[in-house]
């Protein structure tokens, strides 16, 4: 068992300190460990959400498809972030997020039916549930005043400064379809932030 938990939990136990070592073995007992490869679904569209996960690798995004088709991307999760669409689960209603792997990647997956019980008898857990709601809530809203800057080189220059992971680590495509931009207006916004960097006004 504890080889097990040391494979998953222990960075997210510095992340929430809160819950102890025995809180950690009941969560680690509900949980299935899952691949989902690069391409492959968490969840899709219009289907109901009844599962959640910690991903211990990889990369996720979370996607919704305009009138035309397009899609569009509303959040990205790294390692250690948490997936789910609880808004789906909790109303009982068809999803309208697809959360899919960018890359290979390894979750810790659990039901969120199953762990609800857990709330009422270990208030560290519903925490770190409530942290989760607001940590999601903020992203949201960040996302929401992102997209309300008015040009792709200030939308960049915004993750350049405050979300650098996403910078490192995700295609330019996809960093396009999370700023509402065209690929083309990313690049030529990447480009003069790097050829100008210190004339660059708001």
């Amino acid at each position: 068992m504890k080889q097990s938990l040391s494979n998953w939990y222990n960075s997210l136990k510095v992340k929430y300190p809160i819950v102890s070592d025995h809180e950690w073995e009941l969560l680690d007992g509900m949980t299935k460990k899952k691949i989902i490869k690069k391409g492959e679904s968490f969840l899709n569209h219009g289907r109901v959400a009844r599962y959640a996960a910690f991903v211990c690798s990889g990369q996720f995004k979370f996607t919704i498809e305009d009138e035309e088709g397009n899609e569009k991307i509303i959040r990205f999760a790294f390692e250690d972030d948490f997936i789910a669409n609880c808004d789906s689960y909790y109303s009982r209603s068809a999803s309208v997020i697809k959360i899919t792997a960018i890359e290979d990647s390894e979750i810790r997956r659990f039901s969120i039916k199953k762990l609800q019980p857990l709330y009422d008898l270990h208030m560290s857990i519903a925490s770190v549930n409530l942290s989760i709601y607001q940590e999601l809530a903020e992203k949201t809203f960040e996302h929401q005043y992102l997209l309300s800057l008015k040009s792709p080189v200030k939308r960049y220059k915004f993750l350049l400064e405050n979300r650098p992971l996403i910078i490192k680590k995700i295609s330019l495509t996809n960093i396009a379809r999370y700023l509402y931009v065209s690929r083309e207006a990313i690049s030529r916004a990447r480009l003069f932030l790097l050829n100008k960097p210190q004339n660059f006004c708001d």
